[in-house]
């Protein structure tokens, strides 16, 4: 039955029974168990116990709700008001409710004539031994018609004298399944939904063999939306564990390395995702359909995030993209960054982040920047030149420097015209929060470790070149 099928839910009167063996209304000592029953109802996770309806489907109880055939969960009190109950029982240490206790009609729901029924009652249970008290319940069938609400009580025997305890529940496969097929989890489905996709699929034998199994586990509210790997006819128990486990995720993982441009990026996305270059180069064309916003340029240069990515069935150029861009927005609205400022300062964090590879040098690296520009000076970044050319910044040459086009900012003052890579989060924060100094100037002289320097005056750059160069000639064949 589809969800929009269900118009009123059918549950059975709640009958929690302290009756003991000696006395009516008296708990007994011990909990009353069958012990054909403890054997046969083993489940993940124990129920406090069952609700029967009118065909003697059982449905589980946790925490105090009972679980219909779609997943949902009602509070047990809400059940219990359907008709009215019986007397009050009395107090006890534990409170059990014994599924399996002989309930008497005329003493608690109004049927039969007091005691003469209590006679019968009595002789009923020497004919069977006792056995009846262990072997019976009171099923109660609620129907609702129209806008009134009438109930329709209904008594069964006893159903389990001579028979096995647990009553028949929904079909199931015994599992563990075959084959293999791959179903999608929506986000915000529920247990029902699940059920149904799973049903469809052929991978369980019913939706309600599945809700019971998802109801009766404790971790199944954990199962996450993507697509799965899957078994045909599986047992509906081992279903929900699979679901669980998320090395059955069908799922590819995109990571993109900090600093790299959007032409490495959508490289590196074609080659690990499976969706075609071109596709990913189609997408790029309008960056703001991408999330970028519209106060920015319309470029993608700096907008996509350096992260992992999963990339599923069905996922788009435009879906891996716009995660990229919205991961983007979200560092930067979690530091706080104004919306207008929001293309500066990744424009400076990827200068930062192409230049500087120790995270204790970035923040120097940042305070050279403002320095710099708050002087009028020319940044001289090379990366920025590469960056224009194309090229690596160890293959710039003496004439490449000497080049005249936008990026190059040893001939134009002022920040390139767009980031020139994706920076990191610590990059940006650097670029938030400069270091307080002096500085003007700094080198690498370590390119295994990163190692920079930074100096106030142009003297002390030109000393800390030379051990640069030094380290260049230790470091190159011939």
């Amino acid at each position: 039955m589809r969800d929009e099928d269900v118009t009123t839910p059918r549950w059975p009167q709640v009958q929690w029974d302290p009756v003991g063996e000696d006395s009516p209304g008296v708990a007994p000592a011990q909990p009353q168990h069958d012990a054909r029953h403890e054997a046969s109802v083993a489940a993940p996770s124990e129920p406090e116990g069952f609700v029967y309806d009118a065909e003697g489907n059982a449905y589980p109880v946790f925490a105090g709700h009972v679980y219909d055939a779609e997943g949902n969960a009602h509070p047990l009190a809400s059940l219990a008001g359907i008709v009215h109950p019986g007397p009050a029982p009395a107090a006890h240490a534990e409170e059990h409710f014994d599924r399996f206790a002989e309930v008497d009609p005329g003493a608690q729901w109004g049927f039969g004539e007091g005691e003469e029924h209590a006679s019968r009652s009595a002789r009923r249970e020497r004919r069977s031994g006792g056995r009846g008290r262990s072997a019976a319940a009171l099923l109660v069938s609620l129907a609702l018609v129209g806008v009134g609400a009438f109930a329709v009580w209904k008594l069964v025997g006893p159903i389990f004298d001579n028979a096995p305890a647990v009553t028949a529940g929904p079909q199931d496969f015994p599992g563990p399944g075959s084959g293999a097929v791959e179903v999608v989890v929506s986000p915000g489905d529920t247990g029902a939904a699940i059920g149904r996709t799973l049903a469809e699929a052929g991978v369980v034998a019913s939706v309600e063999a599945f809700t019971r199994a998802y109801a009766a586990n404790p971790d199944a509210v954990g199962i996450q939306h993507g697509t799965y790997a899957m078994l045909l006819e599986m047992n509906a128990a081992e279903a929900v564990e699979r679901l669980l486990d998320r090395a059955n995720r069908v799922e590819l993982r995109v990571t993109i390395p900090e600093g790299y441009t959007v032409a490495q990026i959508l490289k590196t996305a074609a080659a690990r995702s499976q969706i075609p270059l071109a596709e990913l180069e189609a997408a790029a064309e309008d960056p703001h359909a991408l999330g970028v916003p519209e106060e920015a340029q319309a470029q993608l240069e700096g907008w996509l995030f350096a992260a992992t990515y999963t990339v599923e069935p069905g996922d788009t150029a435009v879906d891996l993209l716009s995660a990229m861009v919205g991961e983007t927005r979200r560092v930067l609205e979690r530091l706080e960054v104004p919306v207008e400022d929001w293309e500066e300062v990744l424009n400076k964090a990827s200068l930062v982040e192409r230049e500087i590879k120790r995270d204790e040098d970035r923040a120097k690296a940042a305070r050279v920047i403002e320095n710099r520009l708050a002087k009028g000076m020319t940044l001289g970044i090379d990366a920025t030149i590469a960056y224009g050319l194309g090229k690596s910044g160890l293959e710039l040459t003496v004439s490449d420097l000497e080049s005249d086009h936008p990026y190059n900012t040893r001939k134009h003052t002022g920040l390139p015209p767009t980031p020139i890579g994706s920076p990191r989060v610590e990059s940006i924060e650097a670029v938030l929060a400069p270091a307080e100094g002096d500085w003007e100037y700094w080198v690498t002289i370590d390119l295994h470790t990163g190692e920079t320097v930074f100096s106030e005056t142009y003297a002390e750059h030109l000393e800390h070149k030379k051990l640069f160069e030094q380290w260049l000639a230790e470091n190159t064949e011939g």
